[in-house]
């Protein structure tokens, strides 16, 4: 009989190690589960902490402009300022003005917008005693072509894009032009053309 109650005695000893070996196995597995949903989450956070950086890094720089200074200058080229900048920034930014500039065909002053060009003319590039006007500048209601867009050439009599287009090769070329006469050295300018716009253009 005592060995019968030694037996039992035993067999629930055995079965309570049993069941508390599985609880602290199922504690362990919760725990270790906790932790790895941490370790998701932790990851989960610092992506999308990561991804606003780096839309904000592929944002392109506000408040700056671009324009092409050229002519006159020691180091003509595209150049990038901050908006609001002048004219004089310009210069300065493209080393500044050579000896022969003739300093009083730019206007200095004159605020910049994003994507224009200026232009420094040297002495000789224009006839004497005439100043160049400026972009944006009116010359007595005619078109100054050595300041004229593609749009304000081809509002000229007998002038479209291609003809336009050559006029603006030609003024790069040559530097600008020293009278009206000289844009006939553009492709597809010829006498007939010239009669048309002559009393329309100036170079000052």
């Amino acid at each position: 009989m005592r060995v019968n109650k030694l037996t039992g005695i035993i067999l629930l000893l055995v079965m309570a190690a049993g069941l508390w070996g599985c609880k602290e196995k199922v504690v362990y597995q919760l725990e270790d589960a906790g932790e790895e949903a941490a370790v998701r989450e932790g990851t989960s956070e610092e992506e999308n902490e990561t991804e606003p950086e780096q839309e904000k890094e592929a944002e392109p720089e506000e408040g700056t402009i671009v324009v092409h200074v050229c002519g006159a200058v020691v180091h003509p080229g595209v150049y990038e300022l901050k908006a609001g900048s002048r004219a004089a920034q310009a210069v300065e930014a493209a080393g500044g003005l050579t000896e022969d500039a003739m300093e009083e065909s730019l206007n200095q002053a004159r605020l910049l917008s994003d994507g224009e060009q200026i232009r420094v003319f040297a002495a000789g590039e224009v006839q004497e005693g005439a100043v160049p006007a400026q972009e944006g500048e009116v010359s007595g209601g005619k078109v100054n072509i050595n300041t004229a867009d593609l749009e304000e050439l081809t509002s000229l009599n007998g002038i479209g894009e291609t003809k336009a287009k050559a006029i603006l090769a030609c003024r790069e070329e040559r530097g600008g032009f020293g009278k009206i006469e000289d844009i006939c050295e553009a492709d597809g300018i010829g006498e007939k053309t010239f009669e048309k716009i002559k009393d329309s253009i100036t170079v000052n």
